[in-house]
């Protein structure tokens, strides 16, 4: 073996430093997504510190008031009596506290499960970069990196133990699935395989069930795959009828509860409606201020905002449209706007209206995808239009970077953002209990209040 030669030494350190070189821009993107989930944790967690009732923990850090309701399906693999625990309301998302149960059991509720959610989220995170790097590029994989490193989606939910936390994540990993079974050359089995995957991610969160099995619908029938519906209906279903044929059948936990029963009333609604000319009159007028509403802030406005930018932009310059995947989720999305808020009237939760925005988040994923193809593209082309896509795609991630660390200094933007997500609490709520509790994150304790 003939000795290297210093020449060889110095071409392959330089090699290496240009190959460590590459990874800055998503080493640097992961870093302020953990300063970021960071920032959101003790008294900062969004979705605890936008109600006017938090819960105080210990070290004083707060939680949303149904802390304990999101703890109880840990309690089955804890070995508690059936009692404390059959009764949940959301043990029917069974895959999260399955998930979250190793680390729950050794750090703890609330440490396990932030712990847990930040896991989850760079996981997902890796799935979707390395899926954007091989279909766009590299440019693509960044945009996605740094939007997703800046994403208030994310940092309004990761701080506490909720399944809520595993909606950026799962997206993620769908559309990817989503994509797979949308090229033209796949054949049924990754059909059945994308279809398992998602439904498997339903068990997770079933909120998502109204956005991503129509969009594998409009998918199959764009594609006029149609005789392979039912194939793609059966890799849907089975993991959710195992999971509940297994909760009921055999835990006899009562799947019945206002939480899981909020849409099959609102479809009652429709099946039963006794229609009003004036009523339906008056909610087609209010259709379009409250669709432009949910869809600025379903996504905290910068986001949504960008989208529109780059669909404008594009088809300025070059037409690019959105593809299948983006279409379909899309579309599945207007359908459930529609179908909410122009249901007839019906009992119970009211999921019509601007003040549960966050119902819509999951067209999140249209917007990162649309935009991590625009930049890469645009950045491709010698025009004017690079520095507008960039610039956009900049202020995008300042702005919701501001958000995300504005509890840190209390910022009313991010007072504003979270209140128009997710309105279960008074204007300025945000603002009022950081001035309240203490700008505390993780690692700064003190012991709670006596009376919040």
């Amino acid at each position: 073996m003939k000795t290297m030669n210093i020449y060889d030494r110095v071409g392959r350190l330089l090699a290496g430093i240009r190959e460590v070189r590459s990874w800055w821009p998503f080493m640097g993107a992961l870093l302020v997504l953990l300063a970021a989930c960071w920032a959101s944790t003790g008294t900062l967690a969004p979705y605890a510190t936008t109600h006017p009732t938090p819960l105080e923990l210990r070290c004083g850090y707060l939680a949303n008031i149904d802390h304990l309701v999101h703890f109880q399906p840990f309690l089955l693999f804890k070995g508690a009596p059936p009692e404390l625990w059959q009764s949940s309301i959301l043990l029917r998302r069974i895959l999260y506290p399955v998930l979250a149960w190793p680390l729950v059991a050794q750090l703890g509720y609330d440490m396990g499960g932030l712990l847990t959610n930040i896991l989850l989220t760079l996981a997902g995170i890796l799935v979707w970069l390395l899926f954007i790097h091989r279909q766009v590029g590299r440019t693509g994989a960044i945009t996605s990196a740094w939007l997703l490193a800046t994403y208030p989606g994310i940092t309004y939910w990761v701080g506490l133990p909720y399944s809520y936390a595993v909606i950026v994540p799962a997206m993620l990993i769908a559309c990817v699935l989503l994509w797979k079974m949308a090229q033209e050359s796949a054949p049924i089995s990754h059909i059945v395989l994308s279809c398992s995957g998602i439904g498997i991610l339903l068990t997770s969160y079933d909120g998502l069930m109204p956005i991503l099995v129509p969009a594998v619908l409009w998918i199959l029938w764009r594609r006029r795959w149609v005789r392979r519906i039912p194939v793609a209906m059966v890799g849907l279903i089975w993991p959710m009828g195992l999971n509940l044929v297994f909760l009921h059948g055999v835990l006899g936990v009562n799947l019945y509860n206002s939480n899981s029963q909020t849409y099959r009333i609102i479809l009652e609604s429709w099946l039963h409606a006794s229609f009003s000319w004036q009523n339906g009159w008056d909610q087609l007028l209010e259709l379009p201020t409250l669709a432009a509403h949910l869809f600025f802030f379903s996504n905290f406005f910068f986001l949504p905002l960008a989208f529109l930018f780059f669909v404008v932009l594009m088809k300025k310059y070059d037409g690019m449209g959105l593809n299948l995947v983006e279409e379909g989720i899309l579309i599945a999305t207007v359908v459930f706007f529609l179908f909410l808020n122009l249901a007839p009237e019906y009992p119970g939760w009211q999921m019509r209206g601007t003040w549960i925005a966050r119902i819509y988040q999951p067209v999140f994923v249209v917007f990162v995808f649309y935009l991590s193809r625009g930049l890469g593209q645009t950045l491709a082309i010698q025009s004017g239009r690079r520095r507008w896509a960039i610039a956009m795609v900049g202020v995008t991630v300042i702005a919701n970077g501001w958000i995300v660390f504005g509890g840190l200094h209390a910022s009313r933007i991010s007072d504003w953002a979270y209140r128009n997500f997710y309105q279960h609490g008074e204007p300025f709520r945000y603002s009022y209990n950081l001035e309240k509790y203490g700008i505390r994150p993780l690692g700064f304790c003190r012991q709670p209040s006596a009376s919040p």
